[in-house]
């Protein structure tokens, strides 16, 4: 049995009462299990497991991770480490077996509370913590545990890079005036974006209004107008009127310039062939929904849901259901969603919910802004002197990844995929480090070092689901063990006197 970190000592004893002569090994990170392991047949793995990067160790034979590991403290963190400067953040996750009273306290660098929750003392509670940072940079903010009493029993590292908002150029085209532009053209002028907002007077009257942005009316769908824009919202009577060129002409837009389209609905919307919206719609008796940010609160929604279907990306969903997404159009994106006048969340004071909602659906669908290198981590957090495995995209044919002392670091090309490549680095100082491309010196990509005390429980628990993925089944439902044991020299003894008693016996028996 390999003895892991967080194993139960009763474990141990119970198993050397079945097995009399199993052999215990001790597992350390980083120290490799050697000869230690020569001769053994099968294997029981006990706490939470050995690092994935060892996993290669065990791979020719047989292994069980044993059950009744119990994770303390916080198990799943998900929160974005890369946010725009005045997007709210929420930093979400799920705490085991808590102390009852002991409060989580997000902190910003300069160690004062934004946001707190108290723990219920559940087996596992979710909770979530919510920011809006305000200043660019790169920060450690931190999670801490406090006590009934304020003392500190935890305080674990969060890594923000906050970055700058790029402003985007806008058109906003309505049939007539209506509410829900009147509020959002505003929140839009607020952060900066470039807005153009066309309403419908009469028959080939408009007005138009401008914000951040030189005073250019939009009459054409032609492909050079629309071009200039990043993303179009439209209202669906305005989108239903479109006469087929026109639909083509912004079809084409978002096929090879990447546009990105909102369709602001209305009832006529969930009539229309998928065909023409891209998406398709089923009859609800549902006409209220919650946002998974602001779960108490009732939004009034169209009766109606999404059919799910592939190419479908949510944007915003609640209890399951999906309330707003978008399809991709090769390089653009089209969106809608299922609720209703959002600007009562403005009225009725949840001005932060108004600005997530918003956000969110232009991040999801803004024209993409060209990036000859896109940097995707998918290991979460990097640990010193552990393995860190970013993944590129880059249409440079043969990159070189350098680290911050200018040391190549190895890659290896996706099989199927030419533009992808996976990259492999072991960190050694602990805090913000970057990684960046010797052919393209805009391609950089910063992210934050951690000592390997820290996230204890969170680790404990990914180790150990990955061991469960790893080694899953039990012995018995793989290749049977044949364990060596020594011939017993009583048996061999006696077989031995017996031979050699017949070769000394049989010449005479049957000589002649």
């Amino acid at each position: 049995m390999i003895l892991t970190r967080g194993y139960e000592q009763n474990q141990v004893d119970s198993l050397k009462k079945i097995h009399k002569s199993i052999k215990t090994i001790p597992y350390n990170i980083n120290e490799p299990l050697g000869k230690s392991i020569d001769s053994v047949g099968a294997f029981y793995i006990l706490g939470e497991g050995l690092q994935p990067f060892d996993f290669w160790q065990l791979d020719k034979v047989p292994a069980q991770i044993v059950e009744g590991y119990k994770p303390l403290g916080i198990t799943k963190l998900n929160y974005n480490s890369d946010v725009i400067v005045g997007d709210e953040l929420a930093v979400k996750g799920s705490y085991s077996n808590g102390k009852k009273g002991n409060r989580l306290v997000l902190s910003n660098p300069r160690g004062a509370g934004i946001d707190s929750i108290v723990l219920s003392g559940l087996v596992e509670e979710n909770f979530m913590l919510t920011m809006t940072p305000k200043v660019v940079g790169k920060f450690k903010y931190t999670l801490v545990e406090k006590d009934s009493l304020g003392t500190i029993i935890s305080s674990e590292p969060l890594p923000l890079n906050i970055e700058d908002r790029s402003s985007l150029n806008i058109l906003i085209l309505n049939k007539f005036p209506i509410f829900e532009t009147k509020y959002l053209k505003n929140y839009l002028a607020e952060i900066g974006h470039e807005v153009t907002v066309r309403s419908q007077i009469t028959t080939n009257k408009y007005k138009f209004e401008y914000f951040n942005t030189e005073k250019k009316p939009f009459f054409s769908f032609s492909d050079d107008q629309l071009d200039k824009y990043d993303l179009l919202f439209i209202d669906s009577e305005s989108y239903v009127g479109l006469s087929r060129k026109n639909l083509s002409t912004i079809h084409r837009s978002i096929r090879n310039s990447g546009l990105g389209l909102f369709i602001q609905p209305d009832a006529i919307l969930f009539t229309l062939a998928p065909e023409r919206t891209s998406f398709s719609f089923l009859p609800s008796q549902r006409d209220k929904s919650g946002l998974e940010f602001l779960p108490n609160k009732e939004l009034d929604k169209y009766p109606y849901e999404f059919k799910m279907g592939y190419g479908l990306e949510k944007i915003h969903h609640f209890n399951n259901n999906t309330i707003t997404a978008y399809r991709r159009m090769e390089s653009g994106r089209v969106g809608t969603t299922l609720i209703q006048n959002t600007y009562q969340l403005l009225l009725e004071g949840h001005k932060e919910a108004y600005e997530q909602f918003w956000s969110e659906i232009i991040s999801a669908l803004a024209k993409r802004k060209y990036l000859q290198t896109e940097w995707i981590n998918n290991s979460g957090f990097a640990y010193q002197d552990q393995p860190f495995h970013p993944t590129i995209r880059t249409s440079i044919i043969n990159p070189v990844i350098l680290n911050s002392e200018e040391i190549e670091i190895p890659i290896q090309r996706d099989v199927h995929i030419e533009s992808k490549w996976y990259a492999t680095t072991y960190p050694t100082k602990i805090g913000w480090s970057q990684l960046h491309v010797n052919n393209d010196s805009l391609s950089t990509y910063d992210y934050y070092v951690m000592d390997t005390l820290n996230w204890k429980s969170l680790n404990a628990f990914n180790t150990r689901k990955e061991n469960q993925r790893h080694f899953s089944g039990s012995m018995e439902n793989q290749k049977k063990v044949k364990f060596l044991q020594p011939i017993n020299r009583f048996w061999f003894f006696l077989i031995f006197v017996v031979g050699m008693g017949y070769l000394w016996l049989e010449p005479k028996l049957f000589s002649k």
